[in-house]
């Protein structure tokens, strides 16, 4: 299968056509006329995990984010990203990027979240993320350790003024903070996401929801076994890179 087989692969199940117009999702580096050897999935496509995916023998990799997002007004060995960019052209490996698309798409990154934690009857935020109904309800905190041992996350902060228990919960993978409002709307008693600011975090605690805020990554990355397991559909080997963007968060 060539490169451009293996794109329209995905196309069927997180279409193409799901990215948001600031979005940089499909092949980002590389030859679609390219045969593909083995593929390697990651979160983040950084110069580590190119290297990593010659030594598997892969010639492909998915990644969730996209390399290149902002425009570049250069490209050289200073940055990550130019360094990746570089290794890549030099060791024969295309970068393709599942953004949000994987994101948006029905048993993408959101409905595998909610899946994992058990919300009931899930619905969509809108634009991004889910809502779910929590059966039997559960303590605050006794919630919070269903969702950080659900998806293996470190770590997960709560911010809340409420003492009730949680009977609706609405997430969103990633930077979801300007969807808090939506998950207000939806009922929800807690809103799960990641990267919310200071005063966005007090509004919302301030108007009775509860905000529990993950490591982008870690909340992300529970995905990417099912994605790897997508793209074996297309009968090409597929691999799970070690590699991660950032290092382990030290917690003093």
């Amino acid at each position: 299968m060539k490169i451009s087989g293996l794109l329209r692969h995905i196309d069927t199940f997180a279409p193409f056509s799901l990215a948001e117009e600031w979005d940089n999702s499909g092949l980002l580096v590389g030859n679609q006329d390219d045969e593909i050897k083995r593929i390697g999935v990651c979160l983040d496509a950084v110069s580590e995990a190119v290297i990593e995916a010659e030594e598997l023998g892969c010639n492909v990799i998915v990644a969730h984010h996209p390399l290149i997002f902002r425009p570049a007004r250069n490209i050289t060995a200073d940055t990550e990203q130019g360094r990746t960019i570089f290794e890549a052209v030099r060791r024969n490996i295309n970068i393709i990027a599942t953004h949000t698309n994987w994101d948006k798409a029905a048993g993408g990154v959101n409905d595998i979240l909610a899946a994992l934690i058990g919300l009931k009857h899930p619905e969509s935020l809108g634009t991004f993320g889910v809502w779910g109904v929590v059966s039997p309800r559960m303590k605050l905190k006794n919630f919070a350790e269903h969702v950080k041992s659900s998806w293996g996350l470190s770590h997960i902060g709560i911010y809340t003024k409420s003492s009730k228990p949680v009977s609706r919960a609405a997430l969103c993978g990633g930077s979801g903070a300007e969807f808090w409002r939506s998950a207000k709307a939806a009922g929800a008693d807690i809103y799960i996401t990641a990267d919310m600011k200071y005063h966005e975090i007090s509004d919302a605690v301030n108007e009775g929801l509860s905000i529990a805020l993950c490591e982008h990554g870690e909340m992300e990355r529970v995905s990417i076994s099912q994605l790897a397991h997508k793209l074996e559909g297309c009968g090409i080997e597929t691999v799970i890179l070690d590699v991660k963007a950032l290092p382990p968060l030290i917690r003093i």
